[in-house]
């Protein structure tokens, strides 16, 4: 389980994040993360995978209702960055590979198959199911930015965490495989029973694909809940200044800007 206690973050004097609390995440589950540019988004997400540290206030991570700290604190977590390093000079199976290599379930031997083929077997699968297959052989570097968010999306999803986090991973990617990657996002935690928080500006994208929304305005928690009750006229306008009519597609908010 995963929880946000009053979290606040400083960068020198300015304030950043200010007394976030949130709760309500459960195993398999996807969480959407909104708010305009300089919300505070990136830092919530980088203080839950242990990047940034917090200035006061607690996230808690629990298995079985015990805390998770250290390095198994560590290997819960799968944190997908929203900037990503174009210069590595590995391939995408073997920046893949190297993860499967590095989580613990790497150890193990599954049917009398080595540690070193299961790697290999599961960085396979991984990129079959992103639909990344065709790059296997290409360096990463070589790569648009939209292959490259797949490629790391892949090396989170290799190493099976309970909790995923991504920093807008739909940015560099066209409609199409902004959908499919929002699909698969959503079959991987129901399918290993973890959780998933996604930072996300299309709003009718992660009113689809997420089961709670949680709202950040100028560092504090402006709304949590289900998407058809975070989603209104009234916060649209207040939070992104945007005046909206929200619609209602069997049961799912769908955002329509009215003209001034």
């Amino acid at each position: 389980m995963l929880a946000l206690e009053d979290i606040h973050v400083h960068y020198g004097k300015h304030s950043v994040l200010k007394g976030v609390t949130a709760t309500g995440f459960t195993p398999g589950s996807i969480t959407g993360l909104l708010g305009p540019n300089a919300a505070g988004k990136s830092t919530l997400v980088k203080t839950i995978a242990g990047i940034q540290g917090a200035s006061s206030g607690t996230c808690h991570i629990t298995r079985n209702g015990e805390a998770l700290t250290g390095s198994a604190r560590r290997e819960a977590i799968g944190y997908v960055p929203q900037d990503l390093l174009s210069s590595a000079s590995l391939t995408a199976f073997e920046s893949i590979l190297v993860a499967a290599r590095r989580s613990s379930s790497a150890q193990v031997s599954i049917n009398g198959t080595s540690p070193a083929k299961a790697a290999q077997e599961r960085a396979a699968a991984v990129m079959d199911r992103l639909g990344i297959t065709h790059l296997a052989s290409r360096h990463v570097h070589q790569l648009s930015g939209g292959q490259r968010q797949l490629v790391a999306v892949g090396q989170m999803l290799v190493r099976e965490p309970e909790v995923l986090l991504l920093d807008e991973p739909t940015s560099a990617l066209d409609l199409r495989h902004q959908v499919e990657l929002l699909q698969l996002i959503s079959r991987e935690v129901r399918r290993n029973d973890s959780m998933a928080l996604i930072a996300i500006h299309d709003l009718n994208l992660a009113a689809r694909y997420c089961d709670r929304l949680i709202v950040l305005h100028q560092g504090c928690l402006k709304a949590q809940g289900q998407p058809a009750e975070v989603l209104t006229p009234d916060l649209l306008e207040e939070v992104y200044g945007l005046r909206a009519k929200v619609l209602d597609d069997d049961g799912t908010p769908v955002i329509c800007p009215v003209e001034e």
